[in-house]
């Protein structure tokens, strides 16, 4: 009884709540109850509706009855005697048909007039012979008025034409809308003779507030007849759906794996389902009525009872773990659901509790533990090995790396040339594997530490670039640099990790650069509201390379990942580059991205927050004279004379020499020297005729043999090496360009 009766009332408001809460869903059965409905109100219209004409007939027989009884009391002399002229006001006869009429309407409920009419000669037109109305009433009518809507009173022409007691109405008139009945008074005149007939007037409203009754009444009456049995029945209907609901959800409930309690807000347990008894060893008898502290054991740690009942009471819900003690004394974790019920007033009636043995899953988090934390042992040896392993390796690498550079510089058939250079490329790549290695597992492990320091942004990029000119030289690639007005001279950064970061991602554009260029570029923006103190260096990596495409871009920044298997061939490498770049950018507080389709190159690009600890000075102006560029190459053109013209210099730029007039203007040359056709050069420099006396400025890659550089130097005023230099080169300008 305790089981089902606590359950069933629970559950009784729960689906009142549900079912006055949510959207109404239409089933066959309930639209077939609601036709019927429908129909028994269909009935119910039509009943009232025929109830209320009937009744209306009725009402028209009972009015004209009741004029005919009223006209044999004007049988008199003294009507005939009335012939409906204004001198009979103060005729006896008059006064006699006029207190007749005024005591007929007292008599009769609901007539509001009782008048005498009579003919005249115009056809269908009457005048009034005497009414009922008092001798000081306004809307007294005198024997001889006129009623000027005769002609449109369908009953009074009725009666006239042929004598026999008629209805109309409801009709508006002057006077009001009534209802009217009409009937003669005496016997049948001679043809042509005048006829008197009597008129009975009720006030329409009330007629109509009857005959509303009346139809209102047999409507109800039809529903009340009909549709109590069907509302009986579809009360019981539900109620047995209702029933079987809640059985259903009672069973539910009582059947759940999950321990369900339910108590008072006194803390005192009311209900208990098969699932509790069986993890908690009680029995029911045993658990109703008594506290829920019988379940709590007192070294729940966190879990403070009072609070918790304090905020179900306050009607929030909790969750969590706590400790539950069987019947025998044991202990065992539960995650716990507490919740309160309230009634349709808002108040908390019960608290249910939703307990989910959760034993096997805490062991089996204890040994994920111990698993997790042997195997994350086995990678801190693993990383240790791998950093001891990579420091052993690189004393050797470099030894072979020098010797093989020093057997370069000694006297060497083309062969042996050949092996030598074989074998400090093949060393320098395993150097380059095992320091990414080296610099993965410390990464990895969380010992890499950042060197803070001041250093020059500028100086961290070039000497970063220039380690790869050889390389870019090599593949015929334009390696351009460029520096924003904002960039700050000093700030605190690690430069060994900067530089090693843009080395990483110079390197792969060069790698994965057939033809084209490769560009790096820096901007800093200040961070607002910093006194000028804190900047945000911006530095772009951007190639003419293969690109990427964008659903493999993902596996960019992953270990030992790259973007297919070919490439792995093709290019060399273990994938580790730009995971360290991703890892050493993090460390700096920044955040790296990349832009890359398919054949159109790829930029990347990271950020860097930094405290600026000296700002950027610009370059001072040079004098403004005309200065010519010649480069084949248009990103290398418009660069060089982007930097020469924010200096304040005429610039005009040209293909090559033949493009350049025969007398130029300008006041010096600077030209690009391809890397691949630099010894032929000096010739065509010499063979111009309007380059005497103009000083030339080459700029050459770092793989232009020396021998060749001399070369150069005799028909070039100065030669600057590629990546171009600002400050280098705005020295070398300066210099050259003195009045």
């Amino acid at each position: 009884m305790i089981r089902g009766g606590f359950v069933l009332r629970g559950f009784r408001a729960a689906n009142w709540l549900r079912s006055s809460s949510t959207p109404l869903r239409l089933s066959w059965p309930a639209v077939r109850f609601a036709l019927v409905w429908l129909l028994v109100a269909a009935l119910a219209g039509a009943v009232g509706w025929w109830s209320s004409r009937a009744h209306q007939e009725t009402l028209r027989a009972q009015l004209v009855d009741r004029a005919e009884r009223c006209a044999v009391a004007f049988v008199t002399e003294d009507t005939l005697a009335l012939t409906g002229t204004p001198s009979e006001v103060d005729l006896p006869a008059y006064r006699a048909v006029k207190d007749r009429l005024q005591r007929l309407r007292a008599v009769s409920p609901g007539v509001r007039f009782v008048y005498l009419f009579r003919s005249t000669e115009r056809p269908g037109h009457v005048v009034f012979l005497a009414d009922s109305e008092p001798a000081d009433s306004p809307q007294i009518s005198l024997p001889g008025d006129d009623y000027p809507e005769a002609l449109n009173s369908p009953g009074l022409q009725s009666i006239l034409r042929d004598l026999r007691p008629s209805t109309e109405g409801p009709l508006r008139d002057s006077f009001g809308e009534w209802v009217t009945a009409y009937a003669p008074v005496g016997d049948r005149p001679l043809p042509g003779a005048p006829r008197v007939v009597l008129g009975i007037d009720v006030d329409s409203s009330s007629w109509r507030r009857e005959l509303f009754t009346e139809g209102t009444t047999n409507a109800a009456l039809v529903l009340l007849v009909l549709g109590m049995p069907l509302g009986v029945w579809q009360v019981l209907r539900r109620e047995r759906s209702f029933s079987r609901e809640i059985h259903r959800l009672s069973a539910a409930i009582q059947q759940s794996h999950s321990a369900i309690l339910i108590a008072t807000p006194g803390r005192v347990i009311e209900y208990a389902n098969d699932g509790c008894l069986a993890a908690t060893g009680y029995r029911l008898e045993e658990l109703v009525g008594q506290s829920t502290g019988l379940l709590l054991p007192d070294d729940n740690i966190g879990f403070d009872r009072g609070a918790l009942l304090q905020r179900l009471l306050a009607g929030e819900r909790w969750q969590g773990e706590i400790r539950i003690r069987r019947r025998n004394g044991d202990v065992f974790p539960a995650r716990a659901f507490f919740s309160p019920v309230r009634d349709r007033h808002g108040r908390v009636t019960n608290l249910v509790a939703v307990l989910d043995d959760i034993s096997d899953l805490k062991k089996a988090e204890d040994a994920l533990r111990v698993a997790r934390d042997q195997a994350q042992s086995a990678d801190r040896a693993k990383g240790e090995f791998l950093a001891v392993m990579s420091h052993e390796l690189r004393t050797p690498l470099n030894g072979i790396i020098g010797f093989a550079s020093l057997l370069q510089e000694t006297t060497l058939s083309a062969e042996q040339t050949d092996y030598a250079e074989t074998i400090r490329k093949s060393g320098e790549a395993l150097l380059t594997l095992t320091n990414e290695l080296l610099d993965y597992s410390r990464l990895d492990a969380g010992r890499m530490q950042l060197d803070l320091q001041a250093c020059s942004p500028r100086l961290v990029v070039e000497e970063a670039v220039e380690l790869l000119s050889a390389r870019a030289a090599e593949k015929q690639l334009e390696l351009l640099v460029s520096f924003g007005s904002q960039v700050p001279a000093h700030v605190m950064a690690d430069p060994g990790r900067l530089r090693q970061v843009i080395v990483n991602l110079v390197a792969n554009a060069i790698k994965f650069t057939p033809a084209g260029e490769v560009e790096v570029e820096v901007n800093s923006a200040l961070v607002a509201g910093t006194e000028n103190s804190r900047a945000r260096l911006e530095f772009i990596v951007r190639d003419s390379g293969v690109g990427i495409a964008s659903e493999v871009q993902d596996r960019l920044f992953k270990p030992f990942s790259q973007v297919d298997t070919s490439s792995t061939r093709r290019h060399g490498g273990a994938g580790l580059g730009l995971a360290i770049s991703r890892s050493l950018v993090q460390l700096m507080e920044g955040e790296i991205e990349v832009e890359s389709a398919p054949g159109a190159g790829s930029v990347f690009r990271f950020f860097l927050p930094v405290r600026v600890i000296e700002p950027g000075i610009p370059l001072p102006a040079l004098p403004p004279r005309r200065v010519a560029i010649v480069s084949s190459h248009s990103r290398s053109r418009q660069q060089y004379a982007r930097l020469l013209e924010g200096w304040g210099l005429q610039v005009e730029a040209f293909e090559n020499l033949t493009k350049l007039p025969v007398n130029p203007a300008h006041e010096l040359l600077l030209v690009d020297v391809p890397t691949r056709d630099a010894g032929l050069w000096p010739a065509p420099i010499r063979g111009h005729a309007g380059l005497s006396g103009i000083p030339i400025v080459g700029l050459v890659a770092v793989s232009v043999p020396p021998a060749l550089r001399d070369e150069l130097r005799e028909c070039f005023r100065a030669l600057l090496k590629k990546p171009l230099r600002d400050t280098l080169c705005h020295a070398v300008l300066q210099g050259l360009l003195k009045p």
